[in-house]
């Protein structure tokens, strides 16, 4: 009824001879070769491959499979999957994850269906089970595949919300574990590779608004290697603080401080300055508390502009962190770092940043630290440019009045 000779050709014996695996696997291993180099988006193929017949219908035959996860990752390459659609998407996504349920051991089917998850349109835009594939990660011991396992914990672990990640009680205890288990390796074997890079987002991104994943960092001794992840996120979790100022950390973070790279300096700020606006840790040192302050004061003010480049890509979730930061007037120190902080994302980002303001009620602390008698002028000005790039971006883009304060 239909040959291997073209695509046309291709297609019609996979639509014709799905239930037979023999044909399937010859067609499939033809339709490899035609879309190896493939630049042209092919949804119904896509379709005939997976969802439709080939996949679903063999789930148990090894070469079938195979051949289809190749073809697959073919077909949704980069640039392919922006034109793919998403619930076509979704249905390929759950027969990759049945092939990696039922074939553990082969590690080439492995490969592919990792490299089917590590396209950002599949990831970001696509729905499915993120915590089932959180899981599975997890488990995943295979040195080889470890990039690609980790670089993806790393943009799920985005995806999750709070309350989802609150869920993977085990799992999440199991994440860390691993990531730390890396990072120390890596460190031992003085390893700055993409793993590297990869895992310590997957931290940032894992511990990020989740006390019980900066709780596992603790536990699984993340302090050992607290030089390689110079992220705040656990700083920020007050009841964790007296863990972290210990004699050795506080040293090494104050060092920190100093440093040429401007990202370095940046991060160790955000971790002095959730650390000392609590002062029940520092009930004994507090001459040392003072000092860290004075210091930081004094690197943000040599700091350039809040709208500067930094190599490293500062992104947050959530502002509700800087709150207290805000609020506390007697202590400028910490003040003046979140809002250098909240200043530099909202200049780079004002559509995600301003509206993130809105929706989480800040604009009425800025315009405390604005209006307020004794707040420190460079604190106050901060605050002011701030208000100001709010006030220009809905006026000049949104037009919409999305807040009814008084901002002139």
């Amino acid at each position: 009824v239909a040959g291997g000779v073209n695509m046309r050709q291709i297609s019609e014996a996979l639509s014709r001879y799905r239930n037979r695996s023999c044909f399937m696997k010859e067609a499939l291993y033809r339709l490899f070769t035609e879309t190896f180099s493939m630049q042209v988006t092919m949804p119904a193929v896509l379709k005939v491959i997976t969802p439709q017949k080939g996949m679903r219908n063999h789930p148990l035959d090894l070469p079938v499979q195979f051949t289809a996860s190749a073809c697959a990752l073919n077909l949704t390459r980069q640039g392919l999957a922006r034109g793919m659609p998403v619930r076509l998407l979704s249905e390929v996504t759950c027969l990759l994850f049945k092939a990696l349920k039922n074939f553990p051991h082969y590690q080439q089917l492995q490969k592919n269906c990792l490299l089917s998850l590590t396209n950002s349109r599949i990831l970001v835009d696509v729905p499915f089970d993120r915590q089932f594939v959180m899981r599975w990660l997890c488990k995943h011991e295979n040195p080889k595949m470890q990039t690609m396992a980790v670089s993806i914990t790393s943009i799920l672990a985005l995806q999750l919300s709070p309350e989802q990640t609150a869920q993977l009680q085990e799992e999440l205890f199991m994440a860390v574990k691993e990531l730390l288990a890396i990072v120390k390796q890596k460190t031992t074997e003085n390893l700055d590779d993409v793993t590297l890079l990869f895992t310590l987002k997957a931290l940032w991104n894992l511990t990020d608004e989740s006390p019980a994943a900066c709780k596992h960092f603790i536990e699984n001794q993340g302090l050992a290697i607290f030089i390689q992840v110079l992220e705040n996120n656990i700083a920020e979790v007050r009841e964790l603080s007296s863990k972290l100022v210990t004699e050795d950390v506080v040293k090494h973070v104050s060092s920190l401080l100093h440093s040429k790279e401007m990202e370095v300096s940046y991060f160790a700020a955000g971790i002095i300055a959730h650390l000392t606006s609590d002062s029940q840790p520092w009930m004994s040192r507090d001459l040392q508390r003072t000092a860290l302050l004075q210091d930081l004061y004094a690197t943000i003010q040599n700091w350039p502009s809040s709208s500067c480049k930094m190599t490293a890509l500062v992104t947050y979730r959530s502002f509700k962190a800087f709150f207290p930061l805000l609020g506390n007037f007697s202590q400028p120190e910490v003040q003046l770092w979140a809002l250098w902080a909240m200043y530099h994302v909202c200049s780079k980002n004002p559509s995600k940043y301003c509206k993130m303001l809105v929706e989480e009620e800040g604009l009425p602390l800025l315009c405390d630290i604005r209006e307020h008698s004794e707040a420190d002028p460079q604190a106050q000005k901060i605050a002011i440019s701030i208000l100001d790039d709010f006030r220009m971006h809905f006026v000049n883009y949104q037009r919409h009045p999305l807040c009814s304060m008084p901002l002139t």
